[in-house]
């Protein structure tokens, strides 16, 4: 790390003890959930960000029993209920939706984050910003829409509309950004290649992604780019968290907003923490995931403090190309703790499934079936192949690129032409059977 490098992250450090020090004051103070937690665990004064290790951590399902037994709010509120301007819902993918409210300085704390996502991306006030999003309870583009407008874009809703009627919108209306799930985007240029829709030939310069893993895997973020002509970016955030990844342009990287979170890196199994990868070591392996824990400096209406995410990921140390002086993620978030299944000794997740999956080309959608026999997970897949594309050619494709990368016998079945379901959120393509 050089000099000037070393004295950015001390500056940084400093700030972000000023910002959890007074934090921490007025929540130990008015938030009962924490006042609990951090009292049980021998804190009977406000903690300060040395003490941060010694705090308990907080997790999903822990926020999710207090909703129950203190419905519907729960006590994770350090102002009075007239506080709060409004509430959403967590998409309810990995358990019971939460729901999580904000006061006017913790909503705009969260575009503030989206500002910076903004900026990351190379979006500016000339842009036309088009969410291809359904608006709804869960929190989803709602605050990247709002964050657009305040940057001065012009913002394009595309709720409600059918896919067919959102690529005419973009394309008539001359749109430059597009905002949606890597899913969805993926259903968008299939949509577009039956329409007879030149997307690459268009107007979108950017298409920024969220909601699931995707946008960091190499082969889907390729797809993207030849099919919309444009330049990807990953996104990282969460309902109860907020925006906390940011783009820089370099590749697959994803740094950590750490002017607004503070982040730690654990062992999955022991919550041990794990110190970032040094950016001049070998390239990171499968057995480098750690999980992500994340606590929020500017959302005091309901932070989250320790908040084991669930998100896999490999961190490096700062020092990444782009001169940004944040920890950042080597390809993006990984995958989803919860999601990983074992097939004859090795630990497979969604997103190696996908990358191998786009990387083969020639697939519309598929879907994959992990039936536990014996307690020996077996995975199938279905795939719909592309219009054109030769059947037999992909299946072999398939089954060689499953062997040789992760030593895997896969049956594939190729399907009829629209016989499988898309997504406009996040994909569920995954069906576990006992």
């Amino acid at each position: 790390m050089t000099d000037r490098l070393a004295r950015r992250r001390q500056r940084l450090r400093a700030r972000q003890a000023d910002r959890f020090g007074r934090m921490a004051e007025q929540v130990h103070r008015h938030n009962p959930f924490y006042r609990a937690k951090w009292r049980a665990a021998g804190f009977e004064s406000p903690p300060t960000l040395d003490d941060l290790a010694d705090l308990p951590f907080t997790t999903k399902e822990e926020l999710a029993r207090d909703q129950d037994a203190n419905a519907p709010w729960g006590t994770n509120l350090t102002f009075p209920l007239e506080r709060y301007v409004r509430v959403h819902r967590t998409s309810g993918t990995t358990g019971t939706p939460l729901r999580w409210l904000d006061t006017p300085a913790s909503w705009q704390w969260f575009l503030d984050c989206w500002l910076a996502v903004y900026e990351g991306a190379g979006v500016t006030s000339a842009d036309r910003v088009f969410a291809a999003f359904g608006f709804g309870p869960f929190i989803g583009f709602w605050t990247a829409f709002e964050a657009a407008q305040q940057l001065g874009c012009l913002v394009q809703p595309g709720g409600h509309l059918s896919t067919e009627q959102r690529l005419r919108m973009m394309r008539d209306d001359g749109s430059t950004v597009l905002l949606s799930t890597p899913t969805y985007a993926l259903r968008m240029l299939e949509s577009a290649r039956r329409l007879g829709i030149d997307l690459a030939g268009g107007a979108v310069e950017r298409t920024i992604h969220a909601g699931e893993p995707g946008a960091g895997v190499p082969a889907v973020k390729q797809q993207l780019a030849a099919g919309f002509g444009a330049r990807v970016f990953d996104h990282a955030g969460a309902t109860e968290v907020g925006a906390w990844g940011v783009p820089c342009g370099i590749g697959e990287n994803l740094h950590i907003l750490e002017n607004e979170f503070i982040v730690e890196w654990i062992d999955r199994e022991t919550g041990a923490p794990r110190p970032p990868i040094e950016t001049a070591e070998a390239e990171a392996g499968a057995d480098d995931l750690g999980e992500l824990v994340l606590t929020n400096l500017g959302r005091i209406g309901s932070p989250v403090i320790r908040y084991r995410t669930g998100d896999m990921a490999r961190l490096r140390a700062a020092g990444c190309p782009s001169g940004r002086p944040t920890v950042y993620l080597d390809g993006g978030v990984v995958a989803r703790a919860d999601d990983m299944f074992i097939v004859r000794g090795v630990n497979v997740y969604p997103s190696a499934v996908e990358a191998l999956i786009r990387e083969a080309g020639g697939v519309a959608e598929y879907r994959a079936t992990v039936r536990r026999r014996s307690r020996m997970a077996e995975v199938e897949l279905q795939v719909e192949p592309e219009p054109g594309a030769d059947s037999r050619s992909l299946r072999s494709r398939l089954q060689d690129l499953f062997e040789e990368r992760l030593s895997l016998r896969v049956p594939v079945r190729i399907t009829d032409a629209g016989s499988l379901p898309r997504y406009e959120l996040k994909a569920n393509r995954f069906t576990f059977l006992d």
